[in-house]
């Protein structure tokens, strides 16, 4: 039997990763590595609810240094980097897999490269402007023998970068599974799993962006303005969710805390999947500046506001309307993403580029298939003549 080691870092990631493991658990030796934030408590300790799902970790690498220094995630990420080569030595999978651009696929993919592992990446292709994590990504696509891309268009920026069409499979989003699998909640069950009250509400993910570090603080500061302003004039609820752990995310939760006497707002550090998944359904709007309003925003057919710069680059499904740190432009964009029928109709009837939830299976047949004695996947070649 095949094995894979899977490795998760971060709630958001593994939402994605969740149903590509369920569905290879059927056919091959899957274990985790869990590392990152799902080892802080001031995360939610999200370890816990990866236990629950009968997941084998394999290992438990507590590398997060919580400075809100640049310095934190480079240093880190040697830690991690020293402590995976020895969990893959131990190990020995025939795959390792991994998620985007943080700190888990990099290391990921540069040890299974001097371990001599095949590498897949999930979400390779995929540009965010102004961001570290972009140009990660793109040196983990350099780095990964297999990629599956979120959306076609990745997919063909992979291929005009020189990687092999053999390398390369569009299958989608894997988290869309999730969406679809997670149980409907009654209003009433959904106020009682959070312990609040809903009427009309929106839900704010924010998170800082690296290359504006310095300005987190006055940006979310803005943000909560906005939001303040505009609940107060409409009689809104916001319920959100604290940022990741990335320089700067000290600075949001001050100006969260800031609002933590206005009955406004409702912050959790995280939620449960049936909650969380059941929140997203009932919203009139995302705002803030999570890549979910750019890749499962429109599985939902919610209308987003993203405030600054982080996302930039990234395919729009036409459900998301970018916006900058002003207040004006924010309560403008809420009350077209709420009030305007024409624009919400557009958003119900648009076509969603990141696939149709059956990413799991094509990922699964896919490694199923391949053939691991075949020497040509260990020995990447670059095509520019395609």
């Amino acid at each position: 039997m095949k094995k894979i080691l899977a490795v998760t870092g971060i709630r958001s990631e593994f939402d994605i990763l969740l149903p590509v493991l369920k569905t290879l658990k059927r056919n091959f030796d899957v274990k985790l590595v869990v590392c990152g934030t799902h080892l802080s408590n001031w995360h939610g300790n999200t370890y816990e609810s990866i236990e629950q799902e009968g997941f084998e970790i394999a290992d438990r690498i507590d590398y997060l240094l919580m400075t809100n220094r640049k310095t934190q995630r480079s240093k880190g990420l040697g830690t991690l980097i020293s402590s995976l080569t020895q969990t893959v030595e131990r190990e020995m999978p025939n795959f390792i897999l991994y998620v985007g651009d943080r700190e888990e696929a990099i290391a990921s993919s540069i040890v299974g490269n001097y371990l001599d592992i095949l590498t897949a990446h999930i979400g390779g292709g995929d540009p965010v402007y102004g961001n570290a994590d972009d140009p990660i990504r793109f040196a983990c696509s350099e780095l990964s023998h297999i990629h599956f891309s979120t959306a076609q268009e990745y997919a063909n920026n992979l291929i005009n970068l020189g990687e092999e069409p053999k390398r390369v499979v569009f299958t989608g989003n894997p988290a869309l599974k999730n969406i679809k699998d997670t149980p409907e909640l009654s209003m009433k069950d959904l106020e009682n799993s959070l312990g609040i009250s809903l009427k009309k509400y929106l839900v704010l993910l924010k998170h800082p962006l690296s290359s504006e570090k310095e300005s987190a603080y006055d940006q979310m500061k803005i943000t909560m303005e906005s939001l303040a302003r505009f609940c107060e004039e409409n009689s809104y609820n916001v319920v959100g969710i604290y940022p990741n752990s990335d320089p700067g995310s000290y600075d949001i939760l001050k100006a969260i805390d800031e609002y933590k006497e206005n009955r406004s707002f409702k912050f959790f550090k995280t939620l449960p999947r049936l909650t969380f998944v059941n929140l997203m359904r009932n919203a009139d709007a995302l705002i803030g500046n999570s890549s979910m309003g750019i890749l499962e925003a429109p599985f939902y057919k919610l209308p987003v506001i993203n405030v600054g710069a982080r996302q930039k680059g990234r395919l729009n499904a036409g459900n998301v309307d970018f916006v900058d740190y002003d207040h004006k432009n924010i309560i403008e964009a809420l009350h077209k993403a709420v009030f305007d029928e024409t624009y919400k109709e557009n958003i119900r009837n648009l076509k969603n580029p990141y696939g149709d939830g059956s990413a799991d299976l094509q990922i699964s047949e896919f490694l199923g298939s391949l053939d691991i004695n075949d020497s040509s996947w260990y020995i990447k070649k670059k095509i520019f003549d395609q």
